[in-house]
Parts: structure tokens; C-alpha cells; sequence
């Protein structure tokens, strides 16, 4: 899936890890915006289109879900962009390694 943060965000949000730590951190946080994308697209589906979505993970290349998802999920870009702002916003009021521009 992809990186929805990336370590150069949340530098410039003052995190001062490096290395694995980063990366760890990093990871963390996309797997959290990537479930509840996931979460909120499977919600938005027909029980017909979840079928549909479903039979294509085996068979299907991340493109061409990716196109199939745009097609049927028409805020999908919405989602996307609200629960990566929402992960970063709950990231930034969690930890007070953020620095005070950030906040």
C-alpha cells in the first residue's frame, strides 16, 4: 500500500528519530491511515461492489484496484486525504516530541 506520511513530514513536525525508529514510526502511522481507509471504503460499498473488491485481491494488480476503487468510491481521494490528516492530527496531539509550530 502506500505511504500516505513519509519520514520528511514528520521531520518537519520536529520528530527527531532516525533510522529504524523512523522507519518503525513511519509504518506505524501509514497502517493506521491505510485500515481506516480500507475501513471507510468497505463501508461505502454495495455488498455487491465489497464482493467485487474482495475477488479482486488475489487477481489483481494494486493499479488496477486502485482504478476500481476510483471508480466506484467517488470521495476516494476525500478519504483518503481526511484520515491521513486526522492520523497526523491525532500523532501530533499524542506526543510532545512535536514541536509547538506543529500544534
Amino acid at each position: 500500500m502506500k505511504d500516505h506520511i513519509t519520514a520528511n513530514e514528520l521531520i518537519e513536525l520536529g520528530v527527531s528519530l532516525e533510522g529504524k525508529e523512523m522507519t518503525k514510526l513511519v509504518d506505524e502511522l501509514n497502517e493506521k491511515v491505510n485500515s481506516m481507509i480500507g475501513h471507510e471504503i468497505v463501508t461505502s460499498l454495495t455488498p455487491e461492489d465489497v464482493d467485487a473488491l474482495a475477488d479482486m485481491q488475489d487477481s489483481s494488480s494494486d493499479e488496477e484496484i486502485a482504478q476500481w476503487i476510483s471508480e466506484h468510491v467517488p470521495d476516494f481521494e476525500e478519504i483518503i486525504e481526511d484520515n491521513r490528516n486526522i492520523v497526523l492530527g491525532d500523532f501530533i496531539d499524542e506526543n510532545d516530541t512535536i514541536n509547538d509550530d506543529a500544534k
